[in-house]
């Protein structure tokens, strides 16, 4: 008895070690599986794209109702996922909108606007946002949650020291000078090093903002190889470990500078960190655009060329998904980042409409057109939740998921949406719009250069012209539509005796919006 019980003392620390040892793959593979059913995420966000671009709206179809583009990936993406025709922005230009697509919350609240807000002025939102390394954002927090995350593309939105438009080498400059290439090459670093401090794990193929200004002229071009080459090399990476990942794709088109519908004929060795040594491979060459849309019978459409160019890009990114075998479980997320047509920097539907779709069969039942209004405040909620990231581990957002909707639910999730951008704050509620614009106390008077809505600078920009020239009203500082029955903003109802009801709920509506964000807003801030 004394030596079964001695035997048995012996073995059971060797038990013990076996069991153990037995446990550690054992609970590896199920964290493995965990993660494995976590879906990845890829959201590619355009730039200034037209709604004729997109065959899957109306805007891009012809009298005859046949499309106007050939771009087979995205026509597939959007019929087989849940297109959201009623998408919004909260702040119609680049930089807010990507901000808030990112982080979730208004851009009114960018560390960029920190004194303004504690001296308690009016914050005047226009491209003068940024997203820095302190503040939380989708790729951070998925990061955290064990996420490996990427970004390819436009930046635009987040803080970069000492590689703005005023410094850098001459228009003129030879980027085959090794000085030239060398600074270039250096910038492009830097770019990649504060993504990285934003919760990026990887950052390649960066353009640190529009075109224009930031490059010599020679290296002045849209690059759509190069942004798909940095994405291929992302999914490289990442299939070597063992995270689901969230890739963050920007695409500069189809933004200027021109020409008009044919960026793709730039130079293909051009890029923002310098020359390339030869074109780039690594999707359809782009000689042969014009060819295939002559035959598809698109070459009187004029967007068609680039849209093409632009729709080879996703499609080299889903067959590469497809090669990794992960495209069933990742979530596409395609998003135009703001209107242009009639009311770019403006809070008009011609600014602030939008369209997105997403896309993923495995998880949702596409095929349909979601009437529910949503807005780029929404898009990072809806990711932590269908990432799976526990409630406690998400950082604070403004937006709402919208996860349910995909999931076939036609319940609106937001009792009403708010905007801002520039002097003017607006609201939209059942169908109906109250815009207010106020200029800044501390604004110059200048009655021969009246400010714009973004009231920025004295005549406003080029960009503005549009919606000057378009909405009768831009100047008045109370309007009221019924978008339901006046989409275009053609007959300001503020002043009619029968709707003052209205106009004072929905001027509360404002009141009650504005005192939940930094700074103030005219009467509209208690006091």
């Amino acid at each position: 008895m004394i030596v079964i019980c001695f035997v048995i003392l012996i073995m059971l620390p060797l038990a013990i070690t076996q069991v153990a040892g037995a446990t550690e793959p054992q609970g590896k593979q199920i964290q493995q599986a965990a993660d494995a059913a976590r879906p990845n995420v890829l959201f590619i966000i355009s730039d200034d794209q037209e709604r004729k671009e997109f065959n899957f709206l109306p805007e891009g179809r012809d009298e005859r109702g046949e499309p106007r583009n050939l771009s087979p990936n995205l026509d597939r993406l959007a019929s087989e996922g849940v297109v959201f025709s009623n998408q919004y922005v909260t702040s119609p230009v680049c930089t807010p909108s990507r901000l808030t697509a990112l982080t979730g919350t208004y851009a009114s609240r960018s560390s960029s606007f920190r004194k303004a807000a504690s001296n308690d002025q009016q914050i005047n939102i226009t491209w003068n946002c940024h997203l820095d390394s302190e503040t939380p954002n989708v790729a951070r927090t998925l990061q955290q949650a064990g996420y490996f995350t990427g970004a390819v593309g436009k930046n635009h939105v987040i803080e970069v020291k000492g590689v703005g438009r005023k410094e850098g080498p001459a228009d003129d400059a030879d980027p085959r000078d090794a000085e030239i290439a060398k600074y270039y090459a250096e910038k492009q670093e830097k770019l990649i090093a504060a993504f990285k401090g934003c919760g990026f794990d990887y950052a390649a193929s960066l353009y640190h903002g529009n075109l224009p200004g930031h490059t010599c002229k020679a290296l002045e071009f849209h690059n759509m190889d190069w942004i798909t080459s940095g994405a291929l090399k992302f999914l490289d990476q990442w299939s070597e470990g063992d995270k689901p990942f969230f890739l963050y794709m920007a695409t500069t088109l189809n933004h200027g500078p021109g020409p008009r519908y044919k960026k793709y004929t730039g130079d293909p060795l051009a890029t923002p960190a310098g020359l390339l040594e030869k074109p780039l491979a690594v999707q359809p060459s782009r000689e042969t655009i014009p060819q295939r849309v002559a035959e598809a019978g698109f070459s009187h459409q004029p967007t068609a060329c680039d849209v093409l160019w632009l729709d080879d890009g996703i499609g080299a990114i889903l067959d590469k998904l497809r090669a990794l075998n992960a495209l069933d479980n990742t979530i596409v997320f395609f998003f135009d980042d703001h209107g242009v047509e009639s009311g770019k920097g403006s809070l008009y539907e011609g600014g602030i409409k939008s369209m997105s779709f997403v896309w993923s069969p495995k998880r949702f039942k596409g095929g349909r057109q979601s009437p529910v209004r949503i807005s780029n405040i929404d898009f990072a909620p809806t990711i932590l939740e269908l990432c799976d990231v526990p409630t406690e581990q998400r950082h604070a957002v403004d937006g709402k998921s919208f996860a349910s909707v995909l999931r076939g639910s036609d319940q609106e999730i937001h009792e009403h949406l708010f905007f801002e951008i520039g002097a003017t704050r607006a609201v939209l509620k059942d169908g109906w719009k109250y815009l207010a614009f106020r200029l800044p106390e501390t604004l110059p008077a200048d009655p021969s250069l009246p400010y714009t809505h973004l009231a920025d600078r004295p005549g406003g920009r080029g960009s503005e012209g549009p919606a000057k020239s378009f909405y009768p009203n831009y100047y008045d500082r109370d309007q009221l539509y019924h978008i339901t029955t006046d989409p275009l903003e053609r007959n300001n109802l503020f002043d009619d005796p029968s709707q003052q009801s209205r106009v004072r709920e929905m001027r509360q509506l404002l009141r009650e919006a504005v005192s939940k964000m930094p700074g103030s807003f005219a009467e509209f801030t208690p006091r």
